[in-house]
């Protein structure tokens, strides 16, 4: 299973081809995310070796309350740390199981400002996000660490704990569910965060975050 996940890495990694010889990669950290963020950063490395990555990682501390809130601080950080290290490839690392549960959170809350991440790779401003796990789950990724997800929102928690006792083993749902995310996708975007708007250019917590600064 080790072996798998490796080559299923460095498969999706070579044959997309989104990394570059020397490439400089930002790694989001974000504090629930922690074992799964160190342990890609150690499998994407060790896959892409011959390109030479030039690699910084950013721990986030998120503070939300809702998933929703947390995926708008961790979007917020690596934009800016981005930008300022000049930095045009951030590897984010959401699971499929997590990603799967964010899909049914959104349909279940309306809340679908981050829906447009349930993909291996998406554009934004310039930059590239990478997402190498999208369509490993944390069942896969067992062999590697002990740590479950534990977002904080009570509502995607659950969803993650019943993914996690009933579907572990259908596999092959990990390997589907984002088709279903383009219902949700939306046209307009938050121009700092990326979050889907239905007008203006901000979304409101990126208004609000304006407003507030003396």
């Amino acid at each position: 299973a080790r072996n798998e996940i490796l080559k299923r890495i460095r498969r999706d990694a070579v044959s997309r081809k989104v990394f570059d010889y020397k490439d400089k990669i930002l790694f989001a950290e974000p504090d629930f995310l922690k074992g799964e963020s160190e342990l890609l950063k150690a499998i994407l490395l060790k896959s892409c070796y011959s390109c030479n990555l030039d690699p910084y990682t950013l721990e986030i501390r998120t503070s939300g309350n809702s998933i929703t809130d947390k995926l708008w601080e961790i979007m917020r950080s690596v934009l800016m740390n981005a930008t300022q290290r000049s930095i045009r490839k951030i590897v984010l690392p959401f699971t499929a199981d997590f990603l799967m549960a964010y899909l049914i959170y959104s349909v279940s809350t309306g809340e679908k400002e981050y829906i447009w991440l349930l993909d291996y790779k998406n554009d934004f401003n310039g930059i590239e996000f990478i997402v190498p796990f999208f369509s490993t789950s944390w069942k896969e990724l067992s062999g590697f660490m002990n740590s479950k997800t534990i977002s904080g929102d009570n509502l995607m928690d659950l969803i993650l704990n019943w993914e996690r006792e009933t579907l572990s083993e259908n596999y092959e749902l990990f390997h589907a569910y984002w088709n279903s995310a383009n219902i949700l996708k939306g046209d307009r975007r938050c121009k700092t965060c990326g979050a889907y708007v239905t007008h203006d250019d901000l979304c409101l917590r990126c208004s609000r975050e304006t407003i507030s600064r003396p």
